[in-house]
C-alpha cells in the first residue's frame, strides 16, 4: 500500500471514514474574502482576524508540505424543535474529547510509522476549517458556511493534521449549492445576510453563547434555543438524506434530547459537572444556560 492508503486505512480502523489530503497553499480568492469579511464586520470573534495567519502554514510548520483532514459525523438522534433544547451537535460527549482523541492517535502513527513531524488542531487554531476539508475532498461548502459531505451533510466536526510528509492530494470539492437559497431563507433572525455571508452578531447560535446580557429582540430571537440553532442545517436538501452517526462516544447520554427546563433551572454544581459539563454546550457555564432556559420558557408562553 501506499503511505496515502495506510494512513487512510489506519484512519477507518479508529472510526475516522472521512479523511482528505491538500497542499499548504491558499488562493488570493480566500485571502481577500476572509480580508472582505473582516473589514465587513462579520467575524465573530471567536477567530483569529488576521487572514494571513488563517493561511500561512509556514507559521505553524517551517517544512510542512500536506495537511490531512478528517470529518467525525456527529448526528445521532433528532431534536424536537417545538420544545425547549439544545443543538444536535451538544448531544453525547464534547467533541473535542474525541476529536482531538482520534487526531493524537492518527499524529503517533505518522510520528512511529514514517518518522514525521506531526502537529492537529481542532478548534484551537487559526486555520480555515471549512476550506481545508473542501480542498482535502471531504466536501463542499454551503451557502450557510458549512461544510456539506455526500455522506453525512453537514453534521459533521472537523480537524486537522499538518505534516512535514508529502502525501498524494484529493481533489477539491466544488459548491454544489446550485441556485438553492433554502437555508438563507429559513434562517430565523436573517443572519444569512446573502449566501457565505453571516452576521453573527445576529446568529442565534452566537447568542445563546453571548456572555453580555441579551436584548428583547435577541431574547425572542433565541426562540426555544438554550444552546445552538440547527435551523439553516435542518432545511437543507443535503441533511435530509444524511446518514447517522455511529460513534458511540456522540450517543445521547439521555437527558439532553429531551431537555427538562426545571431540571436546569435547578442544577446543582455537582449536577452540572455529571450532565452539561461533559457536553460541548457546558463550556459557557451554568449561568448562561440557565438565563437562555428562562428566555425560552417565556418564548414558549409567548408561542401558545
Amino acid at each position: 500500500m501506499s503511505i496515502k492508503e495506510e494512513i487512510i486505512s489506519f484512519a477507518r480502523d479508529i472510526e475516522i471514514d472521512l479523511i482528505g489530503f491538500c497542499d499548504i497553499n491558499f488562493d488570493e480568492g480566500l485571502i481577500n474574502f476572509l480580508k472582505e469579511k473582516r473589514e465587513l464586520g462579520l467575524l465573530t470573534g471567536f477567530e483569529e482576524e488576521n487572514e494571513n495567519k488563517r493561511t500561512d502554514i509556514k507559521k505553524i510548520m517551517e517544512d510542512a508540505q500536506t495537511i490531512i483532514a478528517i470529518a467525525l459525523p456527529y448526528k445521532t438522534a433528532d431534536i424536537n424543535t417545538k420544545q425547549i433544547h439544545i443543538s444536535k451537535s451538544s448531544i453525547g460527549l464534547d467533541y473535542h474529547i474525541v476529536l482531538k482523541e482520534k487526531l493524537l492517535k492518527l499524529c503517533n502513527f505518522l510520528i512511529e510509522k514514517y518518522g514525521a513531524k506531526a502537529v492537529s488542531f481542532c478548534d484551537n487554531n487559526p486555520l480555515c476549517e471549512r476550506e481545508i476539508a473542501r480542498k482535502s475532498g471531504i466536501g463542499f461548502i454551503g451557502k450557510n458556511n458549512s461544510l456539506i459531505t455526500k455522506k453525512y451533510g453537514s453534521y459533521v466536526f472537523l480537524g486537522e493534521i499538518i505534516t512535514n510528509i508529502y502525501i498524494e492530494r484529493d481533489k477539491a470539492v466544488e459548491n454544489k449549492c446550485g441556485s438553492c437559497t433554502i437555508c438563507l431563507n429559513a434562517c430565523p433572525s436573517g443572519a444569512l445576510l446573502k449566501p457565505w455571508y453571516i452576521d453573527p452578531r445576529k446568529c442565534i447560535s452566537f447568542l445563546t453563547q453571548k456572555k453580555e446580557e441579551l436584548t428583547d429582540s435577541e431574547k425572542k430571537l433565541l426562540g426555544l434555543n438554550i444552546y445552538g440553532c440547527d435551523t439553516c442545517q435542518d432545511v437543507c436538501p443535503y441533511n435530509k438524506t444524511a446518514e447517522y452517526s455511529k460513534i458511540e462516544e456522540f450517543k445521547p447520554f439521555g437527558w439532553e434530547a429531551n431537555i427538562n427546563p426545571d431540571f436546569i433551572l435547578g442544577l446543582t454544581n455537582s449536577e452540572y459537572k455529571c450532565t452539561f459539563k461533559k457536553a460541548s454546550c457546558g463550556w459557557r457555564g451554568k449561568r448562561v444556560l440557565k438565563r437562555n432556559t428562562l428566555i425560552a420558557l417565556e418564548n414558549l408562553k409567548r408561542n401558545q
